[in-house]
């Protein structure tokens, strides 16, 4: 799901899912991380390099607030349009400009591109 909403939606499709639930209620980086690997691994086709890849480039590069609203993405599993374009909506211009130049790199990093 986090490879196929958040990373192919967002990352490389330009509407890369992300949701961000705080860290304090995920219990850290390390969870955040946790739920992302989690989540892409229920993908069909990802793989465990893909995931870890993806997931350490957005705890690593996201501000606490778009990793939260990344995080709430993967956990949902609504794959829809419109739940990525609700979730995608609620973002600043700036958190939408930060967020896609931190995916479309971790994408091409991670061989998603």
């Amino acid at each position: 799901m986090w490879k196929g909403i958040a990373m192919k939606n967002l990352l490389i499709g330009g509407a890369v899912a992300a949701g961000l639930i705080g860290l304090s209620a995920c219990g850290g980086a390390g969870n955040a991380r946790a739920e992302l690997v989690k989540a892409c691994l229920a993908e069909e086709g990802s793989t465990q390099t893909e995931c870890d890849c993806m997931a350490d480039a957005a705890v690593e590069q996201l501000d606490d607030d778009l990793l939260k609203v990344l995080v709430k993405a993967a956990k949902s599993g609504d794959q829809s349009d419109e739940a990525m374009a609700e979730l995608m909506g609620d973002l600043s211009p700036d958190q939408m400009t930060q967020f896609m130049g931190i995916a479309m790199s971790a994408g091409m990093t991670c061989g998603l591109g």
